[in-house]
């Protein structure tokens, strides 16, 4: 008798259908991975941290949060960010650890926080793709604990949980698509920047974090035309 090519699997058979979130809304899982980047831009001196969730509806990846401007200045959403991720999955520090990936790459690994549960609530952004089709990435308006469904100011002052709800209830796509008779730059806005995302301070991995550059080899359905997007 020859060899079954399929063996049954019964958790692979619940996983069947589309992987993935298409659509905005609250999605809770554990961080998969969450890596240091830096802009590829020479003119830019942006600074994010990019993650990956591994939700029940599959992996949603591409969340970016920019903790560093254009400029070099901090940006106070993505850092507040940052420090509400940090404080909802209780780490103290962040460090950068160097990690070679399957291409023989050299990313920049925030091990702290890779595998802590987290949720999130994601926008979805229609924009136009270096091509001139459109796309769509997700960024991160909220985080909060998968259990509680509580913001971390909601859980440190003992508020009942309102606002991811409220939030998912007026949410709305954000449509950042080019008109048609114009040609996509290249420069997209990022994930996770500016006033859009959350809430903190971040610890300054950077000194060390200067060398290494390449893309990645990512799991979601297209890269999104980020101009940041070198891991550290």
């Amino acid at each position: 008798m020859s060899q079954p090519i399929f063996t049954f699997d019964p958790e692979a058979a619940k996983a069947a259908g589309p992987a993935g979130a298409s659509e905005g809304g609250a999605y809770s899982g554990l961080i998969k991975t969450a890596v240091f980047s830096r802009a590829r831009d020479a003119e830019s001196q942006s600074q994010s941290m990019e993650f990956s969730l591994d939700a029940d509806v599959g992996s949603i990846n591409f969340l970016r949060v920019s903790f560093i401007g254009r400029d070099g200045n901090p940006l106070r959403g993505g850092n507040a960010m940052i420090q509400a991720i940090m404080g909802l999955t209780k780490v103290k520090a962040l460090h950068a650890t160097e990690v070679r990936n399957e291409q023989g790459e050299i990313e920049y690994h925030c091990k702290e926080l890779e595998g802590k549960p987290i949720g999130f609530v994601l926008q979805k952004v229609l924009y136009t793709k270096n091509d001139g089709k459109d796309g769509y990435r997700f960024e991160i308006r909220q985080a909060y604990g998968p259990q509680t469904r509580k913001t971390y100011k909601e859980a440190m002052e003992n508020l009942p949980a309102e606002v991811v709800d409220k939030l998912v209830a007026s949410l709305t796509d954000k449509d950042e698509r080019l008109p048609q008779n114009q040609t996509h730059s290249g420069q997209g806005s990022m994930l996770g920047g500016g006033t859009n995302n959350g809430w903190g301070q971040p610890q300054q991995p950077q000194s060390r974090l200067q060398q290494a550059a390449g893309n990645r080899n990512q799991q979601q359905q297209q890269v999104p035309d980020f101009d940041d997007d070198i891991p550290f």
